[in-house]
């Protein structure tokens, strides 16, 4: 009896477990994780410091570790023209002879790096404001402000906190997010459904694959659409209520870069097209949806929406310069750029350029894996097979 009950509990166990596609879907998940981990801790495993120049009529004292301070008794226009051909990577200008120390910080453009030096600066002066003086109610205060910090980008494009748009790209962005994953249950359950039921066999004697796939995908952008669109009503309500109930203000939109917002809806709808058209594709090759490997593979268009957010610290670095063009992450890391960077209007006309042309070829390939896919019962095609199906022009 006790026999009897082991083999059906182990028939039971291995009918659902599948280890290999068990290590596929965590070592993609593992990878996403080490990315998102060594991009976080990239400064710590470079081999040289940043190098900054001070020009100051005192003795500059302050160290960091990770930054070389260098001090320079020549003039600003000399150490500027110096900053902009790469012997430095950051300038500063300091006059201790003001109250609060008004320091001058000139880059290139904008990195992550040069917030912890800006937090590093006020820490170093609060600590000297504190050595000089007893705590009266003006001390205090210049203790808690030792500086006036102005910042100055040598890359005019980079836009300053009061310019720059970040909220419209992160609500759009955020949006997106809510329609894929919108896409992603609806394609999975309609898409295996229907392939365990048998259901497409019997429409491919009146239509071909690929209008039967048009439809679906067509179908799934527009119900997430629904989705995003219903959120943004819940939202501005919110505002709303925030803005007129509780704080007793006229309601504000003004926090909305209306100019920005037709560049990114154009970007937004093409990624949500390019990630509907990939996931069918990948849900077409599921045999079983209750232990396939494969349902993880439908989760990679959310990756670019993660690198948006961990660039949006350094937009002028070459990474996000080189994903806002490239097809697969355009849609998601351009409008974040154009909301934090001023950028020619033939950039954004590129990226979507690229970016549609990608969707007009990844819609050929969900047509193709799914005219093979629905049609393969009792076992899964190998990643072999769908890269085959994938390239192939039949």
């Amino acid at each position: 009896m006790n026999n009897q009950m082991m083999h059906v509990a182990k028939w039971e166990f291995m009918h659902f477990f599948k280890w290999k596609q068990e290590i596929i879907s965590k070592l993609i998940m593992i990878a996403i994780a080490l990315v998102v981990f060594f991009w976080q801790s990239a400064a710590n495993f470079t081999a040289s410091d940043y190098r900054v120049a001070v020009a100051s009529d005192v003795n500059f004292e302050m160290t960091l570790e990770g930054y070389a301070f260098s001090q320079k008794n020549i003039s600003q226009t000399e150490l500027k023209k110096a900053l902009a051909t790469g012997e430095f990577d950051a300038l500063l200008l300091i006059d201790e002879s003001k109250s609060p120390v008004k320091i001058e910080f000139i880059s290139k453009g904008k990195m992550a790096w040069q917030q912890t030096l800006q937090n590093a600066l006020k820490q170093h002066y609060a600590t000297k404001v504190s050595d000089q003086l007893s705590l009266s109610p003006n001390q205090m205060s210049l203790l808690t402000n030792p500086i006036t910090l102005s910042t100055e980008y040598l890359d005019h494009t980079v836009k300053n906190e009061e310019n720059h748009s970040s909220s419209t790209a992160i609500g759009v962005l955020v949006l997106l997010s809510v329609g894929i994953f919108m896409s992603f249950a609806q394609v999975f359950v309609s898409i295996t459904g229907e392939k365990q039921q048998r259901v497409t066999e019997q429409l491919y004697a009146t239509m071909s694959a690929q209008t039967w796939v048009d439809g679906k995908i067509l179908g799934q952008v527009l119900l997430a659409l629904k989705a995003m669109l219903s959120t943004i009503i819940s939202v501005m309500l919110g505002v709303a209520f925030m803005q007129v109930i509780i704080e007793g203000q006229a309601f504000d939109l003004s926090f909305i870069d209306w100019a920005l917002l037709p560049w990114v809806l154009a970007f937004a709808l093409l990624g949500l097209y390019f990630s509907t058209a990939f996931m069918a594709a990948i849900a077409a090759a599921i045999d079983d949806p209750n232990h396939s490997g494969k349902s993880s593979f439908m989760m990679i268009p959310l990756i670019p929406m993660i690198l948006a957010f961990m660039l949006m610290d350094s937009p002028s670095g070459w990474v996000m310069t080189f994903l806002s063009y490239f097809p697969l992450t355009a849609f998601a890391v351009m409008p974040v750029k154009m909301a934090l960077v001023d950028v020619a209007i033939w950039q954004p006309i590129l990226s979507l350029i690229l970016t549609f042309a990608l969707c007009v070829y990844m819609r050929g390939i969900a047509g193709r894996l799914f005219k093979m896919g629905m049609v393969m019962y009792g076992k899964e095609p190998s990643f072999k097979q769908m890269l085959g199906w994938a390239i192939s022009e039949r």
